[in-house]
């Protein structure tokens, strides 16, 4: 029995992985988690296919539908109140749809969607979400080019 138990033990400290290479420089590089957001706009005659595209650190680019807006749509930089990160515009004459990305808990993306016309003050509370993406825990989210 005392034979079972030294064995026991033994496999269970040697069984755990060893840490090679991140404390004295040896091996990959470690590359920081980070996703980057971006807007992609399609042209459909009068109205517009709005998509966010999310690219993290290798490359990998991933399009979020949002759906189809009315008028003239461009990137914009919300209004500081808006606190968000980016933003797009559709606008036809003196009013449009908004669309913000919104960093929460620094785990997710949120789109939300706010009606404006023009000489109205936007309320931030008034805006709807449309979508929600989840990107890895611990990545830096910043808006693309």
């Amino acid at each position: 029995m005392t034979r079972l138990v030294i064995t026991l033990a033994f496999l269970v400290s040697c069984s755990g992985k060893s840490s090679t290479g991140s404390t004295t420089g040896a091996g990959d590089p470690v590359i920081p988690k980070r996703v980057a957001i971006s807007w992609g706009i399609e042209k459909q005659g009068e109205m517009a296919d709005i998509f966010l595209a999310t690219t993290d650190e290798t490359g990998k680019q991933v399009s979020h539908p949002l759906g189809r807006y009315k008028g003239e749509c461009t990137v914009i930089t919300p209004a500081k109140e808006m606190n968000a990160i980016s933003g797009v515009a559709c606008r036809t004459g003196a009013t449009g749809t908004e669309l913000h990305a919104v960093v929460q808990r620094g785990v997710d993306v949120v789109v939300l969607k706010l009606g404006i016309d023009q000489g109205v003050t936007p309320d931030p509370m008034a805006r709807q979400e449309v979508i929600t993406i989840t990107v890895p825990l611990g990545a830096k989210i910043e808006a693309g080019s």
